[in-house]
C-alpha cells in the first residue's frame, strides 16, 4: 500500500479494536506501521525472534 492508503487502512483497523473490541492481525513490513499497534510478534527465517509488547 502506498502511504495514505496505509494510514486509512490502520485507522480503520484501530476503530475496529477501540469501538468493538476486535483483535487485527497485521502482518507487514513496515515497521512504522508497527510501531502503532499494542503487541508485535517479529519472526525470521521462520522462528518467533522477538515478541514486545
Amino acid at each position: 500500500l502506498d502511504s495514505k492508503t496505509g494510514r486509512l487502512v490502520m485507522d480503520i483497523f484501530h476503530r475496529l479494536n477501540r469501538d468493538q473490541g476486535k483483535t487485527v492481525i497485521l502482518i507487514t513490513h513496515n515497521r512504522e506501521l508497527a510501531k502503532e499497534t499494542s503487541r508485535t510478534v517479529t519472526m525470521r527465517d521462520g522462528m518467533l525472534y522477538e515478541e514486545g509488547c
